[in-house]
């Protein structure tokens, strides 16, 4: 999926004045994992909020959550672990 480039924190890339596109899952992927319910105004259901899990022992909710979020923005997950995701559009 094509996209406006973001920089690390989530503001857009610019050069010479231009918006500047990229290939985007990964950066979906991460507003996904950050936002909470409700930070999206078009799409209110959909947010991991992962911070929310820091502290949790067992990963396996939160690891059922990423991809039940991830499938729900219409991605196909592959495979989610506490090391690596493998989810494209």
């Amino acid at each position: 999926m094509i996209d406006i480039k973001q920089i690390q924190d989530g503001d857009i890339a610019w050069s010479n004045g231009d918006l500047l596109y990229v290939e985007s899952t990964e950066q979906h992927q991460r507003d996904i994992l950050l936002a909470g319910k409700g930070h999206f105004k078009s799409f209110p259901l959909i947010g991991v909020d992962a911070m929310s899990y820091v502290s949790e022992e067992n990963p396996d909710m939160f690891l059922r959550i990423v991809r039940k979020e991830f499938s729900r923005d219409g991605m196909t997950v592959e495979k989610v672990s506490t090391t690596n995701i493998e989810a494209y559009y």
